[in-house]
């Protein structure tokens, strides 16, 4: 179906991008009538998929051309094809404006992970309805903004696309919040002063309010989309099933499903019987020294159950990595497949809780009443850990394989 307010609203967007409505229409090389009954919702059906590509070319940022072919009914895309696309403009902002080579993109890599900081607190402040607010200068010292500038704007431009996102599906309502053509560094530089007192998104958060009723699908898309951004960035450095399950889903410019969130429980692989599972993510853990493991699901990652001849995935989860102590097996960062169990035979890899609250990876053995906790690092200053009766122990589950970034 043609949203054609939606579609309106887009294009004079764009059209804020330029000095003039001529402007514009040089640069899109459409008539400047025709832009305008669209603008001013005059006609009912949608321009042709040339004509979006055209748009998108020269939106300057604002959209993409799977964006436009969706709002104007010819197709409707997964939260994986979103994401992949707003990652793209990503790489592509940090390449035109930044001038970094595909294989030195900085930027990127420090956006997502700041992002994935701010999807949590996000979620914890929905959660629990707090009333503190969160900022940009949480994420970046004020003092380091016009040094770092481009660090800073391209995680802005990855927060503004997921804002985009989350207004589209009506999540959430901006009350006194303008996007920023991040591809404009004249416009960049004349916003750049003001940035150090942006707020961010939040429950309580003046300039963007959230739709209450819709308060548990919007936390299930922030987590969905946070996983998928990780993801879209981890397969430009990997290759095996997972990856080629994401990239699958990513290009998939047809999917049919109403639902953008696709990031469920289970994923049909293709019309055979058997399927991929979304195995949840849970927060990290410490591989060097034991670090309290924040239980809270964070996303999902998908495993497939038949070849890894998983009958029950229910019983399995993935812990983030944090530390070198065990990078001989699984590096920093990389996500480590558990299998929940209590028990394990003397040598393996387990995720063990120390002391009731403190979670790491170790290679376990236990002599009487004796556990001993080894490291597998190249990094020699990691100890074996040793444990008498009196220190409480109890196993998690047992460390069966990986998803890592392959640098």
């Amino acid at each position: 179906m043609f949203d054609r307010r939606k579609f309106a609203q887009i294009l004079k967007q764009i059209k804020d991008t330029y000095n003039s409505q001529e402007e514009f229409s040089e640069k899109s090389k459409i008539g400047r009538t025709y832009l305008s009954q669209y603008m001013n919702m005059k006609l009912d059906k949608p321009p042709k998929p040339e004509i979006l590509e055209k748009l998108a070319n020269a939106s300057n940022g604002v959209t993409v051309y799977e964006e436009l072919m969706i709002i104007c009914g010819y197709s409707e895309k997964s939260l994986e094809s979103i994401v992949y696309n707003i990652y793209t403009q990503l790489k592509k902002l940090s390449q035109q404006i930044y001038k970094k080579d595909n294989k030195d993109l900085y930027e990127v890599e420090s956006a997502i992970e700041n992002f994935q900081d701010y999807s949590s607190n996000l979620i914890e402040s929905i959660e629990k309805k707090e009333l503190s607010s969160i900022h940009l200068t949480d994420y970046y010292r004020k003092d380091l903004f016009l040094e770092d500038y481009n660090f800073v704007c391209t995680f802005l431009f990855l927060y503004d696309s997921f804002l985009k996102c989350l207004e589209n599906e009506q999540y959430i309502t901006l009350v006194n919040y303008k996007y920023i053509d991040w591809f404009n560094m004249n416009e960049v530089y004349k916003n750049i002063n003001s940035l150090e007192k942006l707020e961010l998104l939040s429950y309580n958060s003046k300039n963007i309010k959230i739709n209450i009723e819709l308060t548990e699908d919007l936390l299930d898309y922030i987590k969905n989309f946070s996983t998928a951004i990780n993801f879209a960035y981890l397969s430009d450095f990997d290759s095996n099933a997972l990856i080629d399950l994401f990239q699958k889903k990513a290009s998939n410019k047809e999917n049919k499903s109403k639902n953008n969130s696709t990031l469920n429980k289970n994923i049909k692989k293709n019309n055979n019987d058997y399927e991929y599972y979304m195995c949840p993510v849970y927060g990290q853990i410490s591989a060097g020294q034991p670090n309290w493991a924040e239980q809270n699901i964070e996303g999902r990652l998908p495993i497939d159950t038949d070849l890894m001849d998983i009958i029950n995935p229910e019983e399995y989860f993935f812990l983030r990595v944090n530390g070198e102590s065990m990078n001989n097996i699984i590096r920093n960062g990389a996500f480590a497949l558990i299998h929940k169990q209590d028990m394990v035979e003397d040598g393996e890899i387990a995720v063990v809780l120390v002391n009731g609250y403190d979670a790491t990876l170790k290679r376990f053995t236990k002599k009487g009443d004796v556990v001993v906790l080894e490291p597998d690092s190249n990094d020699s200053s990691f100890k074996t850990q040793i444990y008498d009766k009196t220190t409480s122990i109890k196993i998690l589950g047992k460390y069966v394989g990986k998803m890592e970034i392959n640098k």
